[in-house]
């Protein structure tokens, strides 16, 4: 599982938001090889999402929030 926070809530990727009707959202994780910083679309924020990042061809697995947990 790779670490996130939220960065804008909704997207203020207009396209993003039409294809989620409304429920993409901007987050922030580390790349998990090298750790620079990097920030994606979760389209689909109740929902594990998956793909290879290409800062270093390293998986990265994001798990949806649930009940209190902080978002920070």
């Amino acid at each position: 599982m790779t670490f996130w926070k939220e960065l804008f809530v909704p997207s203020r990727d207009t396209n993003a938001l039409i294809l989620s009707e409304w429920a993409a959202i901007d987050i922030a994780y580390l790349c998990p090889k090298c750790e620079n910083g990097r920030t994606t679309v979760w389209l689909f924020p109740d929902t594990t999402m998956v793909f290879v990042d290409e800062c270093c061809n390293q998986e990265v697995t994001f798990h949806p929030k649930e009940g209190d947990e902080d978002s920070d």
